[in-house]
């Protein structure tokens, strides 16, 4: 093993050199590229060692307890960057780690397994962690020395785990790089921290303006307590992180690491079995993932979905293809991901004001009125990023790939407008599920599910013919990929929706809001109404598709 580690830092340290030398561009730029390439290795290193001395100084000037609470803290923040933030990738340092480029050279299996987790002490987040780990060692020795070994030895499990955490995730990067579906998984997954802080802060400002209605949580209690803090040790001493955090994995090893300094020997003994056991655990998955990688799986991963037996929609066979094909074009679109980004946008700009304004001095029936109106807002607002985005110009943004065979075909037109208004229409109203469910729960007006669903059904279905119309007359290539220049739009689909939402929104909410009794005959005039508009205006759009292909197709095959 030990020659082909040799070999597997030999190889990495070549790889380097070349970014360095690297040919790309004229020779000023090559310049430029270098001298911001050695800044960054001088800038970096002293950052380094100065956290490490910090982080000596800090913890010796505490006391052991504090100390203790700040090592928990620093571990768990260092945690969530090796996971969230693998530095390695936009590196001007050192070279990226690819798995796949070792696999062609005669290497051991249990070499590439323990090579790839060493070769992770060289990117930019192992160089910043090693010095703040010694720094944790010395600081924490200063107050226990007998706890020396100890802290030494609880310290690897540590460093293994942040480690190992970085490389699962760098393996489960290298495992779905060739399924774009998976590969927009694991990214939404690892933004989703930043999504949850986003929307925390709504939730914390709830919370302060009904301070008197929140119930008293348990292990909150004891924060009243920290107004009687002098110093910064007495406040983390009192404030008690560790309690919370010692229940994640960098908690573990943490504790292991320095419960001794506290006095509780047998605790730390305990914690650092426990993470010692997790790191096997980790090591483990990273080998499983490295044999995986090892016997192609990343290959195989989109192949076992096409031997599934695909269901057909009721009616003609040709409206069912049709509809697979529009709805795998939609799911293989960026665009369907912007537009639930958009949702939860419209929701929490929407739902926070409503929570946070009272509403116990307004009438009776203004009070019942707000739930249905905050929604109806709600999927008004949603339905113009949809509709504009999407429905008004669905030839250019989703189906302009396969346009060119489908207006060379023989196909009735209308099957066309009817495989892509259900496409859109069942995504709307999954968004729009989502978005009544959260507003009923909230507000505990229950009658917003039913009548929130049947206002995005009517206005879906009343709006398609203006959409429809829209994308026939004012096609465009839509820009699905963000290069820093200026988005094309085009005004039909802002006209569409100004014309299509009004008359839906008078048949439905008004009705609610004025005179409720009228809602029994006003609910089903205005299905009727959208059902009504849709099948008479059909075979004319179909008409009008018909004779501007040509034109449209000119539009969508348009460079970007």
């Amino acid at each position: 093993m030990r020659s082909d580690l040799q070999t597997l830092f030999w190889l990495q340290w070549k790889l380097t050199q070349a970014m360095f030398r690297s040919r790309r561009g004229d020779d000023r730029m090559r310049a430029v590229g270098l001298i911001l390439r050695l800044l960054s290795i001088s800038v970096t290193l002293p950052m380094a060692v100065i956290a490490g001395i910090g982080m000596i100084v800090g913890l010796v000037l505490l006391p052991a307890g504090a100390a203790y609470e700040v090592v928990v803290i620093v571990n768990t923040v260092l945690f969530l960057i090796w996971l969230v933030l693998p530095a390695s990738y936009n590196s001007q340092v050192i070279e990226r780690f690819e798995m796949s480029r070792l696999f062609a050279y005669p290497m051991r299996f249990r070499s590439i397994v323990v090579g790839s987790t060493l070769i992770s002490l060289f990117t930019p987040t192992g160089i910043w962690t090693a010095p703040l780990l010694v720094g944790e060692i010395i600081g924490l020795t200063y107050h226990q020395p007998l706890a020396f070994p100890l802290i030494v030895i609880g310290a690897i499990p540590v460093f293994a785990l942040l480690v190992l955490s970085g490389r699962i995730m760098d393996d489960a990067v290298d495992l779905v790089a060739g399924d774009r579906r998976l590969r927009a998984l694991v990214l939404t997954l690892l933004s989703l921290p930043f999504i949850a802080c986003w929307l925390g802060q709504y939730v914390i400002q709830l919370v302060t303006a009904n301070y008197s209605k929140v119930p008293q949580l348990g292990f909150l209690s004891g924060l009243e307590r920290l107004n009687e803090a002098h110093t910064i040790g007495e406040f983390l001493q009192l404030a008690g992180v560790s309690r919370l955090l010692v229940w994640l994995p960098p908690g573990w090893s943490s504790a292991g690491m320095g419960l001794a300094v506290t006095g509780d020997w047998l605790r730390a003994l305990a914690f650092l079995a426990i993470s010692l056991t997790f790191v096997a655990l980790l090591l483990l998955v990273h080998a499983r993932i490295t044999r995986k990688l090892m016997e192609g799986a990343a290959l195989r991963l989109g192949a076992e979905r096409v031997r599934s037996r695909r269901w057909r929609l009721p009616g003609p066979a040709v409206l069912s293809a049709l509809f697979h094909k529009d709805w795998n074009y939609l799911w293989r679109s960026p665009m369907p991901r912007r537009l639930l980004f958009s949702a939860v946008v419209i929701i929490v700009a929407m739902a926070a004001p409503m929570l946070n304004t009272s509403r116990q001095e307004l009438p009776q029936p203004i009070q019942q009125a707000i739930p249905l109106v905050t929604v109806a807002g709600m999927l008004t607002l949603l339905s113009m990023a949809l509709n504009t985005g999407m429905s008004a110009n669905y030839f250019g943004a989703m189906d302009r790939e396969g346009f060119g065979t489908l207006s060379a075909s023989g196909l009735d037109r209308r099957y066309v407008l009817l495989s892509a208004n259900l496409t859109t229409l069942l995504f709307a109203l999954a968004q729009s599920t989502v978005l009544v469910i959260v507003v009923a729960l909230v507000t505990r007006s229950w009658v917003v599910a039913p009548l929130g669903l049947y206002l995005a059904l009517c206005l879906q279905i009343g709006g398609a013919p203006a959409y429809n119309l829209a994308s026939i007359i004012g096609p465009y290539r839509t820009q699905l990929k963000y290069t820093g220049g200026r988005q094309r739009g085009s005004m039909w689909g802002l006209l569409a929706w100004l014309v299509a939402t009004p008359p839906v929104l008078l048949l439905i909410v008004l009705p609610y809001v004025v005179w409720k009794p009228g809602l029994g005959v006003m609910l089903p005039l205005g299905l009727v109404y959208a059902l009504g508009l849709y099948a008479l205006t059909l075979k004319p759009l179909a008409r009008l598709l018909q004779r501007r292909e040509h034109t449209i197709l000119q539009a969508i095959t348009a460079q970007d």
